[in-house]
């Protein structure tokens, strides 16, 4: 790699300035050259605190972002926040060859993830879906654990949240929280997903507030999903089986794997395993988007590049699709 790859940043809000600045600014072969945000506040705070240079700074309208990549023409592009609002940003880059790195999800329909994976494809654009899950430290290596066994058989994600009020706003539960758990689900059975059978049903709130799924993979894989907003806690939790293994684990936190009929278990701290107790390195944010980089550095495509991520957006459109077809869409 010869000098620094610069990164434009499109989006300064509290997702992005908690979690991907940091992250970036972890890679000593990455620099933030520019970035862009429409409230002047969040701009300043963020330039500030990462030494973006005045002129580096753009924030004078809806387009602006456009001025700055036709300006800085960086290596790469991270545009952070809401896809309702970031969809016409993803495709202007792509359109132009941009790298991109974006939040979950994907787009809000399976027509956009689509558009955007060909796009990519057409450019030749490097890109990454911040699906971290799949990234988080202790969950790889409990999950490599449970391979040294053999494939595995079966695998669960239970994804819970006290929050029971209506939603009204341009996402559904789906695509705001559902599409982390398939992904995740997706990479711990590592097959395509050939069959589907879902149950939904909405708690106290006219729109779907409770997903389950079964999972079946081309690789003998099954996978089970059960996502609530109106359970009494906030988890997110996995389980991993192959022959003579087992692994649980809650990302934030930590896990443990049992072999061959153990009762105790290997214990394996989330921040042990990540070797940090920053908050974006052991919650996996910091290892996708080092991942990205890496991509943009060789070529090869990242493990959460939009080619792969679209199929998550199949599987939660085909859950939703099942649901108005059994009548509880």
């Amino acid at each position: 790699m010869g000098g620094k790859l610069r990164i434009a940043m499109i989006g300064a809000g509290s997702r992005a300035a908690s979690v991907h600045f940091p992250s970036f600014c972890d890679l000593p072969d990455v620099e933030i050259a520019a970035v862009c945000d429409i409230d002047p506040a969040r701009l300043a705070a963020v330039s500030d605190e990462y030494r973006v240079a005045s002129d580096m700074r753009f924030g004078d309208g809806p387009l602006s972002y456009r001025d700055m990549l036709e300006r800085v023409r960086p290596d790469g592009v991270a545009c952070i926040g809401q896809p309702h609002v970031m969809y016409e940003a993803w495709i202007w880059c792509l359109e132009r060859g941009f790298d991109l790195y974006i939040e979950k999800p994907m787009g809000l329909t399976l027509h956009q993830a689509r558009a955007l994976r060909e796009l990519a494809r057409r450019n030749k654009a490097v890109t990454t879906v911040a699906h971290q899950r799949r990234a988080t430290p202790v969950a790889v290596a409990l999950r490599d654990r449970c391979l040294e066994r053999g494939p595995i058989t079966h695998a669960c994600v239970r994804f819970y949240k006290c929050e029971p009020a209506e939603v009204f706003g341009p996402r559904d539960h789906m695509m705001d929280d559902t599409v982390h758990a398939i992904d995740t689900l997706r990479w711990m059975c590592d097959g395509s997903v050939v069959k589907i059978d879902s149950h939904t049903k909405r708690v106290g709130t006219p729109d779907i507030n409770f997903i389950s799924a079964t999972l079946h993979f081309d690789n003998g894989s099954t996978g089970y999903l059960i996502n609530s907003w109106s359970s009494g806690k906030r988890v997110f939790s996995v389980e991993m089986h192959s022959p003579g293994a087992f692994a649980e684990i809650e990302h934030e936190i930590g896990g443990k794997v049992y072999l061959d009929g153990d009762l105790k278990g290997i214990d394996l701290c989330a921040k042990q395993a990540a070797g940090s107790d920053r908050f974006e390195v052991y919650t996996g944010v910091d290892a996708a988007i080092s991942d990205f980089f890496q991509s943009i550095d060789t070529g090869k495509p990242s493990r959460s590049c939009f080619a792969d991520a679209v199929h998550t957006m199949e599987v939660a459109e085909t859950i939703l699709a099942q649901a108005m077809l059994d009548g509880r869409g």
